[in-house]
């Protein structure tokens, strides 16, 4: 029984490919649709305000919100889009990802030195690091990059069916994934086998 909750050899894989490919779908549907969408409002917001003549006090007003609002959430679809993509720290380097990353999920993020990996364990260490902040609550992580690994503070640990999941995961990358609890807090780390 306790054979058939452990990752399967190849597991990993197809659910890898499986998850970049929901990835490519919703980071497409961001970009080409929702994005597209919000600035056409807010393109029409501003003809109809343009419509008004000379508008009230109160409706600059609440024109300015409007506008705000949509810019913000114009803001927020591209870095969802950009965060949602797979590749993310061959596009932005293994920093920018984790700043990206952070930004999106509300961590916290301190950077003393970006880790030093090659590309695939790099890309895999930035996908390891989003899996982590998914189950945790919004904004109550904190992440601590150096050289040699990447830290993950959180309220809770990851249950031991996801610690699993992202122990084969980070093995399958030559990383190390491990949790402990200090201080009443959850720490997650995540290094690479050669930096022990």
């Amino acid at each position: 029984m306790a054979a058939a909750a452990r990752p399967r050899q190849g597991d990993s894989g197809a659910l890898r490919r499986l998850r970049e490919a929901e990835r490519r779908r919703l980071s497409r549907a961001l970009h080409d649709e929702t994005g597209p969408l919000l600035c056409a409002a807010g393109l029409t917001a501003e003809l109809l305000r343009n419509t008004l003549g000379a508008a009230a006090p109160q409706q600059e007003e609440l024109f300015a919100k409007l506008s705000s609002a949509l810019e913000s959430a114009v803001a927020s679809v591209r870095r969802l889009s950009q965060e949602a993509a797979p590749g993310l720290a061959a596009r932005h380097g293994i920093e920018g990802a984790l700043r990206l990353l952070a930004e999106a999920h509300g961590a916290g993020l301190r950077v003393m030195s970006p880790p030093r990996l090659p590309p695939a364990p790099g890309e895999a260490l930035c996908e390891l690091v989003r899996d982590v902040l998914l189950v945790q609550e919004r904004g109550a992580a904190r992440i601590t990059a150096d050289a040699h690994f990447v830290r993950i503070e959180a309220p809770q640990p990851v249950d031991a069916e996801m610690e699993a999941l992202f122990r084969a995961a980070a093995c399958d990358a030559g990383l190390e994934f491990s949790q402990r609890v200090e201080a009443g807090a959850a720490i997650m780390e995540l290094r690479s086998r050669e930096s022990k």
